[in-house]
């Protein structure tokens, strides 16, 4: 047996976060904080507005026969609760989102019967048998290709948000820019 036969230790398995005395919140990613906290206060303000708006509606002076007016007050707090409600419905789906993707980053080791094996007595880097013949891996770039985007990483939430986003744009574009004659 030559030194590329040398029998190497297995490693010992990773302990868990929990294993190793410090809490799992302070190694694994933590919540995007800052995106939650953007879309509580922007909702939170825009909810709070239409609500207090609906309220000053209702409560200010109008015209004796301002049928609108009622129509208006309670529209507006019904905007503004159900604006409420999809602001913590999303942040629901963020911090669900989030947790998701923490248990798909953590490694995920498949249980094995028996302890690994030993390499080949005739190395790693070689393909083949030595008694026959070897062929050298090479590590160059072959082809003249470049290097290529393989994936990109998006949440679960970009989807809806996009086509939410595009709904608005179209009505908004309707409302102020639409023919009227």
């Amino acid at each position: 047996m030559g030194p590329r036969a040398a029998i190497v230790p297995a490693a010992p398995a990773t302990p868990r976060p929990r294993e190793m005395g410090a809490s799992a919140a302070a190694i694994l990613p933590r919540m995007p904080v800052r995106e939650i906290a953007g879309k509580t206060v922007g909702f939170g303000l825009v909810a709070a507005a239409l609500i207090v708006g609906g309220i000053l509606v209702l409560l200010g002076s109008h015209a004796y026969n301002d049928y609108l007016n009622a129509i208006l007050g309670w529209g507006l707090i019904g905007f503004g609760i159900v604006t409420g409600g999809y602001g913590t419905m999303l942040i629901g789906l963020i911090v669900y989102d989030a947790r998701l993707r923490r248990q798909e980053e953590q490694i995920h080791i498949t249980p094995r019967g028996a302890p690994p094996a030993p390499p080949p007595p005739w190395g790693m880097g070689d393909i083949g048998r030595p008694d026959r013949a070897v062929a050298v891996t090479d590590v160059s770039v072959r082809g003249g290709g470049g290097p290529r985007l393989m994936s990109v990483a998006v949440s679960n939430i970009d989807g809806p948000m996009l086509i939410a986003g595009l709904l608005a744009w179209t009505v908004l574009m309707l409302i102020f820019f639409a023919p009227t004659r």
